[in-house]
C-alpha cells in the first residue's frame, strides 16, 4: 500500500492538492464551507469534508501540521436547526445519517491507524517522559470506578474514548509534525480562521435571537449555538486570542492582527461566559505584554494597544450603568440567599468529595449520580462536576489525580526547556483550556481534549531548541 501511495503522490494533480492542503490559508476555506453549512443546516456535508480532508492529509503528506487546523473544527459540525441538545429534531438519531457519519469516522480512523503503523514501521515514533507520563494518566483514566459496585461498560468506554483522544491524538501528531516556525504559523492561522467564523455566529446570534436582552440586560442562556452554549463559545472564541498576538508580533503587517485580537477579546465578553471574561482579562494583557516586548513593529502595535484600552475606558465610562447590570444578572447566582453556590457548581464539587471519600483509590467512575440535571449525549456522556482536579478525584480517586499531577509537571518542564515566543503562544492556549476546566467540564469534553492533545504534541516536538531555530 505504502508503494501504491508513493506512486500517486508523483502526480502532478496530487501535487496541487497537497500545496492546497498545506497552505496556511487552507482552514479559512474550512471555515468559510463550515459556515455555509451551519446556516443551511448541511451538517453531513460538513462532516464528509472533514473526514475526506483528514483522510488525504494522513496519506498524501508527510508532514500532518495541516491536520490540526481542520481538528479545530470538529467541534462546529452540529448546525443549530440539527442540534440533538435542543431535543426538537431527531437528526442524529436517523440510521441514515448514522450510517453516513460512522462510515466516514471509520475511513478516518483507518486513515490515522495506518499513519501510525507506518511511523512506528519508519522508526518514526519515540518516546519520552511525557509520553510515559501521559500513558500511565490514560491507564489510569480506563480504570475509573473499577472497584465501584455500580460500575458498568459505560465507565470502560468513556475511560477508553478519553484515553484516545489524549494519546492517540499526540502520537499521531507528535511523530508526523515538523516542529519549524511554519509548523506554529500554520496552527496559528487555523485559530484565526475558527476565529472568523466564530466572530460572524455572536454577530448574527445577537442580531437575531429574540428576546436576548430584557430589562436592558443580555440573557445569556438564549445564546445557544448548535455546537454548544455560551459557555463553550466563551472557551473557543478565546482560544483564539494567543494565536492572534502571536501572528501581530510575527507578520510584517502584524498591527491588523492587534486590532483583530481587540475584536476577539470582545467576542470573548460578549459570550457572557463568567470563566471567559475572567479567563480574558487575565490572558489578553499577557498576550499583549510579549506581544510589545518580544513581537516586531512595537510602535504601531504599541498605538493600536494604546488606542483599543483608552476607547475600552471611554466606552466603559459612558455605558457604565447598563454595562453594571448585564455584569450582575451574569453574576447573580454566584451567591444565593448569602451562600456560595456558582450556578450549582458548589454542590457538584461537594459531591465530588463525597464520592472521593467513599472511594479513594480508583474512584467512583465517571458514570455516577448527580443531583446537576443537564443534556446526556446518548446517555454515553456522563454529567461531570466541572472542575479538573475535583473530577479526577470523583471518577479516578488518588491514583488519578496523582498521574495527572506528574502529566502536569512534566509539561511544564518541557516548556521551560526551550521558551520561546512560539512555543509560549502554545503554552497559553493549553493554559486556557486547563485554567476554564477548573470551573467547566471542557478537558473531558473531548473535542476541547483533542485540541489540547494536538497543542501538547507540538510544545513537546518543539523542545529542541535546533528544530525551532
Amino acid at each position: 500500500m505504502n508503494n501504491a501511495l508513493g506512486k500517486i503522490k508523483q502526480n502532478k494533480v496530487i501535487d496541487i492538492v497537497k500545496n492546497v492542503l498545506s497552505s496556511k490559508f487552507f482552514p479559512f476555506a474550512t471555515a468559510a464551507l463550515f459556515l455555509l453549512c451551519y446556516y443551511t443546516a448541511l451538517d453531513l456535508l460538513a462532516i464528509y469534508y472533514l473526514a475526506i480532508v483528514a483522510i488525504l492529509i494522513l496519506l498524501l503528506l508527510e508532514d500532518i501540521t495541516p491536520l490540526i487546523p481542520q481538528l479545530l473544527f470538529i467541534n462546529l459540525v452540529v448546525s443549530l436547526k440539527n442540534a440533538p441538545s435542543l431535543g426538537t429534531t431527531d437528526f442524529y438519531m436517523r440510521p441514515e445519517v448514522l450510517a453516513q457519519a460512522g462510515a466516514m469516522f471509520a475511513l478516518a480512523v483507518c486513515a490515522l491507524i495506518y499513519r501510525v503503523v507506518l511511523c512506528i514501521v519508519k522508526k518514526q515514533f519515540k518516546t519520552s517522559p511525557v509520553f510515559y507520563g501521559l500513558s500511565a494518566f490514560c491507564f489510569v483514566l480506563l480504570l475509573n470506578g473499577v472497584f465501584n459496585e455500580h460500575y458498568t461498560i459505560k465507565n470502560f468506554l468513556f475511560g477508553l474514548m478519553l484515553a484516545l483522544c489524549f494519546l492517540g491524538i499526540y502520537v499521531l501528531i507528535k511523530n508526523n509534525i515538523k516542529a519549524d516556525k511554519n509548523c506554529f504559523e500554520k496552527v496559528a492561522y487555523g485559530f484565526i480562521a475558527l476565529s472568523a467564523l466564530l466572530l460572524i455566529q455572536i454577530i448574527v446570534a445577537y442580531a437575531t435571537t429574540e428576546d436576548l436582552f430584557v430589562d436592558g440586560s443580555i440573557v445569556r442562556e438564549r445564546l445557544v449555538f448548535g455546537w454548544g452554549v455560551y459557555n463553550t463559545y466563551g472557551l473557543m472564541i478565546m482560544l483564539c486570542l494567543p494565536a492572534a498576538t502571536f501572528l501581530a508580533g510575527r507578520e510584517k503587517h502584524g498591527y491588523i492582527f492587534t486590532v483583530y485580537s481587540a475584536l476577539i477579546f470582545t467576542a470573548t465578553i460578549l459570550s457572557c461566559s463568567r470563566q471567559a471574561m475572567i479567563g480574558a482579562i487575565l490572558i489578553y494583557p499577557v498576550c499583549l505584554i510579549i506581544l510589545l516586548v518580544k513581537g516586531k513593529y512595537r510602535i504601531p502595535n504599541l498605538c493600536i494597544t494604546a488606542a483599543a484600552v483608552l476607547a475600552g475606558i471611554v466606552l466603559v465610562c459612558i455605558f457604565r450603568e447598563k454595562i453594571l447590570e448585564s455584569l450582575a444578572a451574569i453574576f447573580e447566582n454566584i451567591i444565593v440567599d448569602g451562600e456560595l453556590n456558582g450556578s450549582g457548581r458548589w454542590r457538584l464539587w461537594k459531591e465530588a468529595l463525597i464520592y472521593f471519600s467513599e472511594f479513594p483509590i480508583f474512584g467512583a467512575g465517571f458514570f455516577i449520580e448527580r443531583s446537576y440535571e443537564a443534556f446526556e449525549l446518548l446517555n454515553l456522556v456522563p454529567l461531570m462536576c466541572h472542575n479538573t482536579v475535583l473530577q479526577l478525584m470523583s471518577s479516578c480517586g488518588m491514583v488519578g489525580l496523582i498521574f495527572y499531577t506528574v502529566h502536569r509537571v512534566q509539561t511544564v518542564v518541557c516548556y521551560c526547556k526551550n521558551i520561546t515566543v512560539e512555543r509560549t503562544f502554545i503554552a497559553l492556549t493549553i493554559v486556557i483550556i486547563l485554567m476554564l476546566s477548573l470551573v467547566d467540564m471542557h478537558i473531558f469534553n473531548i473535542f476541547p481534549t483533542i485540541i489540547y492533545s494536538c497543542l501538547l504534541a507540538v510544545l513537546e516536538k518543539s523542545q529542541d531548541k535546533q528544530k525551532t531555530a
